[in-house]
C-alpha cells in the first residue's frame, strides 16, 4: 500500500499541473477493465515462453488510474532488464504514464494511466518464462484497477486471465518393449518382448521423481491386419509413477515390425486344347488345403496359362490369382506350382490347288494361287502366305496335277497347323515355239574346231535347255553344214532351225630365210643409202645408232607354195624382242615402226647394202603396233601390201621406222630374232581362198 500512496501522491501532484481537466463519457470505477492473455496454456518445465496481456478499458480511465498484474507465486518472477521474466509494455492506444512505462513491486506489474477511453488498450509483455508444475487449477494473473478518488484497488469484475500448466509430454526410450514379427493371421493384434523399457531421461525436469510403470497388463497391436514391412505398432498399458508423476503425460510408444505374407499353394491342372492364336486355358488351378485361407478371405477365380501359343505336347501349364484379402491379394504368398503335360493340337485346315495353265517355260512353277478352304478360318492374329502351286512335272501335256504348298504366318514357322492340300488334276503346259539359227563358223585349215553357236531369232529356249550342234565332217577347205545333234527338250518345243555352216580355210606360215634377212645400217646420217649389213647374226636390229644413222631390217620368205590363184585374205608378220631397248625405246623417240612390201626381191636374193634404199613394191603397207602380245609385236598388211606377196617365189620386207634418227648422239635401238635364231624366227601367216 506504500507504493500505492506514493503513486496517489505522484498523481495529485500531476493533477496540480494540468491546466485543464478532462471530461469523460463514463468514469471508471475501481475494478472496471478487461485483461486477457495469449497464449492461455505452457507445457510444464518449458523455457523461453513468451505471455502477452493485453488490458482493455470497458469505461473511461482518468488520469491518475493504475492497474496491477501480479504473477502467481512459483512462476518465472518479473523484472525489467533482460533476462527471464523481462516484462516490456506497448501503450498501444492509451497514454500512460513515465518511463519506462511500468514499475515492478515483487511480483506485481503496475502501469499509471494518464488516459484510457473506453475501447482503447494497452499490452504487458511477460517473456523468458519457464513453466512450473501443473496445478489442480489453472494459474490466476490477478488484475486490479484503481481510479483517483476511488474506493482502492480492486480485482477486475470480469476476472483476471488463467494460463494452464499443461503435464510434460514424456516418451519411452528406444530400449525394449520390441515387438514380434508374425505372419498374416487376419488381425491386429501383436506381442511385445518387453526387455527393460525406461522414461527418456531428456523429458524429466531435473529434480522430478517420476519412473516407468509396466506393471501392465501391456497390450500392442499393429496398424492394420495387412501383410507389410516396417509396420506401426501401437502399444498401450505403460504407465507413470513416482512423486512427481502427475506433472507428466505418458506417450504411448509405437514401434514397428513385419507381418509377413501367408504361403499358400496353387497348383495347375493339366489341360489340353486345339490351337486358337492364345495361350489361355479352361483347366481350373487347385488351391492346397494344407493352408486354408484367413477368414474372410475367399479365393479367387483362379486362372492358368500355357507357356506359349503355339502347338506342342509336354507344354507348361502355369497358374494365377491372387486372395480377395481386402489388400490386393498382398497378404499371401504364392507356390505357383506348373503342370507340364498341357497339350496344343494342330489346328487342320484344308488348302485347295487351281487349275492353270502355261507354255513350256522349263519350270514346274505355276501362277495360280491356292485357296484356303472357308471351313475351318485361322486363329486370330495369324495370317495365310502367299499360297503356291506346282505343275507335277515340267513337261508339256495335258491333265498334268497341280499341287498347293505354303505354311500360315503364325509365328511359329506355319507348324500350329496340319496342313491337307488338295492337289488339281486338270494342269496344261502348251509346247514352246522357237526359231534357232545356227551361227555361221570359220577356221584356218589344221586348227581345231571353234565352238558352234547359235541364237533364237524368234521366242527363246526356258531356262536350262540347250542344244548342241554338230558339223559335216573333213577337214579339207571348204563348207561344211551344222546341223542339231543332241536336243533333249525337243518335245516340248516347236522348232524351226535355220542351218548355218562352218568354212575351213587354207592358211600358211612362212618363216624368214637365214641367209636372205637381217640389218642393215645407213652410210652416214640421212644419206638415204645403206652401208654396212648384217645377216649372220641371230637378231636384226632397228632404230639409230650413236652417230645419227638409221637400221633398217630385211626379211625374206619364199612364199612360192601359195597356190596358183590364191585369193590372200590376211598376212600378218610377227617378229620376237629380243633382250632390253639399248638406249631409248624406239618406239616412244622414232615414231611408227613401219613396213615396205618387195614382190620378189629388192635386189639379189641374199641381203645387199642395197636393198636399205631398193624401190619397194608397196609401201608403207602396214604399221607394227607398240604394245607386244608375249614378246611378239605384229602387223596386218593392208590391201596393197597383200596383193605384193610372191606366189610365185620370194616376197621380201623392209622394216624401219618414220623417223630416222632423234639426233640425240646416243644409239635407240631394239633387237628382234632374225632367221638365224633356233627359235622365235619371224613369221608371214597367210589366210587365203580359193576361187
Amino acid at each position: 500500500m506504500r507504493a500505492k500512496w506514493s503513486y496517489i501522491l505522484i498523481c495529485v501532484g500531476l493533477l496540480l499541473t494540468q491546466a485543464v481537466t478532462p471530461v469523460y463519457a463514463a468514469g471508471a470505477v475501481n475494478g472496471d477493465g478487461l485483461m486477457s492473455v495469449s497464449p492461455t496454456s505452457a507445457t510444464y518445465g518449458s523455457s523461453g515462453n513468451t505471455f502477452t496481456f493485453t488490458f482493455t478499458a470497458d469505461n473511461d480511465f482518468p488520469n491518475g488510474s493504475q492497474v496491477q498484474l501480479t504473477i502467481p507465486a512459483g512462476w518465472t518472477p518479473p523484472i525489467s532488464t533482460v533476462g527471464a521474466g523481462r516484462v516490456s509494455v506497448n501503450a498501444g492506444t492509451c497514454s500512460l504514464i513515465g518511463s519506462p512505462l511500468f514499475a515492478i513491486a515483487g511480483s506485481t506489474i503496475m502501469v499509471d494511466i494518464d488516459s484510457c477511453l473506453s475501447g482503447q488498450s494497452f499490452t504487458i509483455t511477460y517473456s523468458g518464462v519457464t513453466i512450473p508444475a501443473p496445478s489442480v487449477s489453472p494459474y490466476s494473473f490477478t488484475t486490479m484497477t484503481d481510479i483517483p478518488g476511488g474506493d482502492g484497488l480492486y480485482e477486475i469484475f470480469s476476472g483476471s486471465p488463467t494460463v494452464t500448466a499443461d503435464p510434460k509430454p514424456i516418451t519411452v526410450s528406444a530400449a525394449g518393449l520390441t515387438p514380434n514379427n508374425k505372419a498374416y493371421d487376419g488381425n491386429t493384434t501383436a506381442t511385445i518382448t518387453l526387455g527393460s523399457p525406461s522414461l527418456t531421461a531428456a523429458d524429466i525436469v531435473s529434480g522430478d521423481v517420476v519412473s516407468l510403470d509396466t506393471t501392465g497388463p501391456i497390450t500392442a497391436s499393429f496398424a492394420d491386419r495387412n501383410a507389410g514391412t516396417g509396420k506401426t505398432v501401437a502399444i498401450s498399458g505403460l504407465g507413470l509413477s513416482g512423486a512427481n508423476a502427475s506433472r507428466y503425460t505418458l506417450i504411448a510408444p509405437t514401434r514397428t515390425a513385419n507381418i509377413t505374407p501367408l504361403s499358400i499353394t496353387v497348383t495347375a491342372v493339366a489341360d489340353s486344347k486345339v490351337y486358337d492364336g492364345s495361350t489361355s486355358s479352361t483347366g481350373v488351378p487347385t488351391l492346397s488345403p494344407g493352408t486354408p485361407l484367413i477368414a474372410p478371405d475367399v479365393e479367387p477365380a483362379w486362372t492358368q496359362t500355357f507357356n506359349n501359343k503355339n502347338a506342342g505336347t509336354g507344354k507348361s501349364l502355369t497358374p494365377a490369382g491372387a486372395v480377395d484379402d481386402g489388400n490386393g491379394g498382398l497378404n499371401y504368398s504364392y507356390n505357383f506350382v506348373p503342370n507340364t503335360t498341357g497339350a496344343i493340337t494342330q489346328l487342320p485346315i484344308i488348302v485347295n490347288a487351281v487349275t492353270d495353265t502355261k507354255t513350256y517355260d522349263g519350270s514346274t512353277a505355276s501362277s495360280g494361287l491356292p485357296l484356303l478352304d472357308a471351313v475351318t478360318p485361322l486363329a486370330a492374329g495369324d495370317t495365310e502366305p502367299a499360297w503356291t502351286q506346282t505343275f507335277d512335272t515340267k513337261n508339256a501335256g495335258a491333265g498334268k496335277t497341280l499341287t498347293p504348298a505354303g505354311l500360315i504366318n503364325d509365328g511359329n514357322g506355319g507348324n500350329n497347323y496340319s496342313y491337307t492340300y488338295t492337289p488339281d488334276l486338270t494342269g496344261l503346259i502348251t509346247i514352246r515355239p522357237v526359231t534357232i539359227q545356227a551361227d555361221a563358223k570359220s577356221k584356218p585349215i589344221g586348227s581345231p574346231d571353234p565352238i558352234l553357236t547359235y541364237h533364237a531369232t524368234s521366242g527363246s529356249l526356258a531356262t536350262g535347255d540347250t542344244l548342241t550342234l554338230i558339223r559335216a565332217s573333213g577337214e579339207t577347205p571348204g563348207l561344211y553344214a551344222v546341223s542339231i545333234n543332241i536336243f533333249p527338250a525337243s518335245a516340248n518345243y516347236d522348232l524351226t532351225y535355220i542351218a548355218a555352216n562352218l568354212t575351213i580355210t587354207p592358211i600358211l606360215t612362212f618363216k624368214s630365210q637365214a641367209a636372205n634377212d637381217g640389218w642393215i645400217l645407213e652410210r652416214t646420217q640421212a644419206s638415204g643409202l645403206g652401208g654396212t649389213k648384217n645377216s649372220t647374226d641371230t637378231t636384226f636390229q632397228l632404230g639409230d645408232d650413236s652417230a645419227k644413222r638409221q637400221y633398217r631390217g630385211i626379211l625374206s620368205f619364199n612364199t612360192g607354195s601359195l597356190p596358183d590363184g590364191a585369193v590372200i585374205q590376211s598376212a600378218v608378220i610377227k617378229i620376237k624382242q629380243s633382250g632390253a631397248p639399248v638406249g631409248a625405246n624406239p618406239f616412244n623417240v622414232l615414231g611408227k615402226l613401219m613396213v615396205d612390201v618387195r614382190k620378189g626381191t629388192f635386189g639379189a636374193s641374199t641381203l645387199a647394202v642395197t636393198d636399205f634404199q631398193a624401190a619397194p613394191s608397196a609401201s608403207q603397207a602396214g604399221t607394227f603396233g607398240k604394245t607386244p602380245i608375249a614378246g611378239w609385236y605384229g602387223v596386218t598388211l593392208n590391201l596393197s601390201g597383200r596383193n605384193n606377196v610372191n606366189t610365185m617365189g620370194l616376197t621380201q620386207f623392209r622394216l624401219y621406222f618414220s623417223k630416222s634418227t632423234n639426233n640425240d648422239a646416243i644409239a635407240n635401238l631394239m633387237k628382234f630374232l632374225s632367221g638365224n635364231s633356233a627359235s622365235g624366227q619371224p613369221q608371214l601367216i597367210i589366210k587365203y581362198t580359193l576361187p
